[in-house]
């Protein structure tokens, strides 16, 4: 098993989200995040002054998956969260030791299919 973590543009959420859905993900978790990256900050103004913001807003997708599902939904949310321009984000790929569902007590594939 594998987690896949995508911090992507927070616009893009519904697009990413949509895809998911349609490929039939089993689960998944979105949070909203704030962090840098290269960029370090946003400049932009508001009333005639410039503003610099260091954390810029994100949002997380998390997704526990088949090992055989991983370059799937990675080209997927590629496809669906990339504008082309800096700051489209980032997707992170880490194996899963165990999982357990507390309710059914399945135990590890058992728990993402």
């Amino acid at each position: 098993m594998k987690k896949v973590e995508a911090m992507i543009r927070s616009e893009r959420m519904p697009v990413v989200k949509e895809k998911l859905r349609q490929m039939k993900i089993g689960g998944m978790t979105i949070s909203t995040v704030s962090g840098w990256s290269k960029q370090r900050e946003l400049h932009l103004q508001w009333r005639g002054q410039p503003v610099a913001y260091d954390l810029l807003p994100r949002v997380k997708f998390e997704i526990v998956l088949p090992d055989d599902q991983v370059d799937k939904v990675v080209h997927a949310v590629i496809e669906s969260a990339r504008t082309g321009e800096h700051g489209d984000g980032v997707i992170f790929v880490s194996t899963i030791e165990q999982a357990f569902n507390i309710a059914t007590l399945d135990k590890d594939e058992k728990v993402v299919v």
